[in-house]
């Protein structure tokens, strides 16, 4: 979940470095870029609602960590043009409902009902501190390394989230299914 809302605080700051070489867009309409992210994310969570019983939460997380990879690698080799950036985006957020959504149901349900208010204030909290330092990064290490260095690093970066994060929960699942045998 750090990973996720890592990334997109960072593509707020990209967004607007992504309009400023866009030819067709002004920096100032950054925004559109960031609506793209959003519809994905409702595409995502409807399809999720949808279709999303049918399999695991780790399949559908990784499945998505790969996606949100895949696409941010198609930002950093892409050309700089609107279409192809709103889709790539929009493919994010689609990407992004399929690693929070799940994340997040799962944290609901295995919170017993006496800790979900610390639990939560502490995801809070957690999530908040992790929004600070790519909302500092991102514009250095674009301004050092270029736009499309940034989007491959984080590619990098989702990808290796999303599959340590289906380790442990293989792990885990292996581990309890060991523990109940015995």
């Amino acid at each position: 979940m750090i990973v996720l809302f890592s990334v997109f605080a960072a593509l707020a700051v990209l967004a607007v470095r992504l309009a400023e070489v866009i030819p067709t867009l002004r920096s100032s309409q950054f925004g559109f870029l960031l609506a793209a992210g959003g519809v994905g994310l409702a595409i995502g969570a409807v399809v999720i609602g949808q279709f999303g019983q049918r399999f695991s939460r780790s399949q559908i997380g990784l499945v998505g960590s790969l996606g949100m990879a895949t696409m941010l690698t198609g930002l950093s080799l892409a050309p700089m043009q609107l279409l192809p950036s709103l889709a790539l985006i929009g493919g994010l957020g689609l990407f992004g409902a399929m690693v929070g959504i799940p994340m997040q149901t799962t944290i609901q349900e295995k919170t017993p009902e006496d800790m979900r208010g610390k639990v939560f204030g502490l995801q809070n909290n957690v999530v908040n501190i992790a929004l600070s330092l790519p909302l500092a990064l991102a514009g250095i290490a674009e301004t050092f390394l270029g736009l499309r260095v940034v989007f491959g690093l984080l590619a990098i970066l989702v990808a290796t989230g999303g599959l340590l994060t289906w380790l442990l929960v293989k792990n885990a699942l292996n581990q309890n299914l060991t523990e109940s045998v015995r």
